[in-house]
């Protein structure tokens, strides 16, 4: 067996109200894709128990990091 993000893989989708101004909050995709050159090909850093989200506000433009547990499947 193996854990993965259940929102990554569409499993799952996570809701989140921003904590400025309490507006639901967006899915901008996974933290590793802010740090390096990504491309869809490329394997996911998966050596954590949780995956790391980063998600916006549309309301407000606050920003947030999310971790999401991992499931196994």
């Amino acid at each position: 067996m193996e854990k993965i993000c259940p929102v990554c893989n569409n499993l799952e989708r996570k809701i989140c109200n921003c904590e400025k101004c309490s507006a639901i909050m967006e899915d901008k995709g996974i933290i590793q894709e802010y740090f390096d050159d990504y491309t869809a090909n490329m394997e996911i850093d998966d050596r954590n128990e949780f995956c790391v989200h980063i998600y916006r506000c549309s309301n407000c433009n606050f920003y947030g990091r999310i971790k999401i547990n991992k499931i196994l499947v």
